[in-house]
């Protein structure tokens, strides 16, 4: 059993065919990299696979069971990341800041938020250290 897997998802945006029937597997511990020609679907399917998009039709199983996100957040809970290409990235920002970007991690001080830099860049090289 994949730890995702994709099964005949395809994407359709009105009349653009924007991803054909695609399947897709991916087992636990594996890196994976898309390839393509431009319009070839591999945005598409990233963006499927983060919850951004709701497939037109086919499965998405995650660990042997079947998930349908509507949002990106519901991804994130169920652990799927997307590390976007680096056009994505803020060049002013660490990489630790990079991967907290939108999510990042803070400390309460009663009424006010600190930005935990330390808890983030320990995260960020722990990760770092698994690629």
């Amino acid at each position: 059993m994949s730890l995702v897997s994709l099964r005949q998802v395809s994407k359709s945006f009105g009349a653009i065919r924007a991803l054909e029937p695609t399947d897709i597997a991916i087992e636990a511990g594996e890196v994976v990299g898309l390839m393509g020609d431009n319009g070839a679907g591999k945005s598409t399917l990233v963006k499927i696979l983060a919850g951004n998009y709701p497939p037109n039709s086919g499965d998405y199983f995650i660990e042997g069971q079947r998930v349908a996100f509507s949002r990106p957040r519901d991804a994130r809970d169920a652990r799927i990341e997307v590390v976007y290409q680096d056009l994505a990235l803020c060049n002013n920002l660490s990489a630790a800041a990079n991967v907290f970007l939108g999510r990042e991690i803070v400390r309460r001080f009663g009424p006010f938020a600190i930005l935990d830099h330390a808890e983030m860049n320990e995260r960020a090289r722990l990760l770092f250290q698994q690629l």
